[in-house]
């Protein structure tokens, strides 16, 4: 199967191997995604963990940024999906049988899955929130939620699923590279050294 895909992928591999500007630009968006997406949710986790709502109010603002700040995530996750699928396809069969490359995916399977729950639960938040407002109801002190259903608390292990997923993959892909620095020489070096 590996040699099928290899030989499939075969065009994409000798274009982007005998062009200067291709691996620029995917590895150039890969990691721009990677910067802006990863970036603006740890920031986001950050707040998630320091910040406690105490009043309907600023459960409110902070379930809405939440989803103003997940949206940003998700267009910078999808640009990564396909730069990462192109720098992938660039040499399959390397990155195929690599360890790291699996262990680095099985990370952002985790962090998809943990961002469709905490981007379920900021609606589920929202929901609560804007409830809470128009009905005059305060803020539980026991869940720090205008709901009993969704304490903050699963917000707060959600952003630490993510901070520790997004460390993981950044840390999986320096090592990726470095594992391709020691298999390869020459320009190829420089190429996969970006791919974190």
């Amino acid at each position: 199967m590996l040699e099928t895909l290899t030989t499939l992928l075969l065009p994409w591999s000798e274009l982007y191997a005998d062009s200067a500007w291709i691996p620029t630009t995917v590895l150039a968006v890969h990691m721009l995604a990677l910067f802006a997406g990863g970036g603006i949710a740890i920031a986001a986790d950050r707040r998630v963990l320091l910040s406690t709502p105490s009043t309907r109010e600023a459960y409110q603002a902070a379930a809405e940024d939440l989803r103003t700040t997940h949206a940003i995530v998700i267009g910078s996750i999808a640009i990564m999906v396909v730069s990462g699928v192109s720098l992938a396809a660039s040499d399959i069969g390397t990155f195929a049988v690599s360890k790291v490359f699996w262990a680095k995916m099985a990370t952002f399977t985790v962090l998809i899955a943990n961002g469709a729950f905490m981007r379920r639960t900021e609606s589920r938040l929202l929901a609560a929130a804007t409830a809470a407002t128009a009905a005059g109801v305060a803020i539980d002190p026991t869940t720090q939620s205008p709901s009993p259903h969704v304490p903050w608390a699963v917000l707060k292990r959600s952003a630490t699923v993510s901070l520790v997923s997004w460390f993981g993959i950044v840390l999986l892909g320096t090592q990726l590279a470095a594992e391709q620095i020691v298999e390869l020489g020459g320009r190829e070096v420089i190429v996969v050294l970006l791919v974190v």
